[in-house]
């Protein structure tokens, strides 16, 4: 029994912390798509059960911020020094989905952080935010498999070039078609090769209108393949490290 005011609700416990396990764990979800973060449903099932052990707090009266510390120390056991990154946005998308879910549901209030919703909730709005919980559940996943598909088009590969070796993962893209003089061209993103020689400059011919900087290096090791004297051209409107060309993987892959 929680008194708030003058007014006294029913509260349990149990359902407090189902409530906010499934908020923390929609904000995580939420998390991974907006950052591409490659994760498996069972570590933000883990993560989230982690994180939701903040429901403990709410026994504590005098700090009200203190959750936040509990959850940076979490994150940093969780993810390290991607921490910066991840735990502000965490943070924003947590508090903007508690707030639109206590919104929802006018008995309900928050205390330290967490979502309280007494047992007197209504139940067609229990079944709204269900509803909304399953399907960010099914867009999750959909993010799963699409990206499981993505990862398997990516190969490793090893650059060596003016005495230096450089280890990026190449995409094996169907629509690079791009040729240089009869030679189907590996691309590979500005800024991953250091002080190159440039020895001839084309215009992309789609309409990005870029232009790819010739380079022809010594070897290539792609799939544990070795290829040598390849042409690549270096661009920068592209999103992976590198895209390979099917014409010139078909031996390797």
């Amino acid at each position: 029994m929680i008194t708030r005011g003058e007014e006294e609700m029913e509260v349990y416990i149990e359902f407090t912390y189902l409530s906010n396990f499934l908020i923390i764990l929609v904000s995580l979800e939420m998390m991974g798509i907006l950052l591409s973060k490659e994760m498996t449903y069972m570590q933000v099932l883990k993560h989230s059960f982690i994180l939701s052990l903040g429901t403990l707090l709410l026994y504590v009266d005098k700090y009200s911020w203190i959750i936040l510390i509990v959850w940076m120390i979490m994150f940093y056991y969780l993810y390290h020094n991607q921490i910066f990154l991840y735990y502000p946005i965490f943070i924003f998308i947590y508090f903007s989905t508690l707030f639109f879910t206590s919104s929802l549901i006018p008995e309900a209030f928050i205390y330290n952080g967490i979502l309280i919703t007494p047992l007197n909730t209504s139940s067609m709005m229990l079944f709204v935010i269900g509803l909304l919980v399953v399907l960010i559940q099914v867009m999750f996943i959909i993010y799963l498999k699409r990206k499981v598909r993505i990862d398997t088009y990516l190969y490793p590969l090893e650059l060596e070039y003016n005495g230096k070796k450089y280890l990026i993962e190449g995409f094996l893209d169907s629509g690079n078609e791009v040729y240089y003089e009869g030679f189907p061209l590996i691309l590979i993103k500005s800024g991953i090769i250091e002080d190159y020689d440039v020895i001839d400059i084309m215009e992309l011919n789609d309409l990005r209108s870029e232009y790819i900087e010739i380079v022809k290096v010594n070897q290539i090791i792609v799939n544990k393949q070795l290829l040598q004297d390849v042409y690549i051209g270096v661009i920068k409107g592209i999103q992976y490290e590198c895209l390979l060309n099917k014409a010139l993987m078909g031996g390797v892959l």
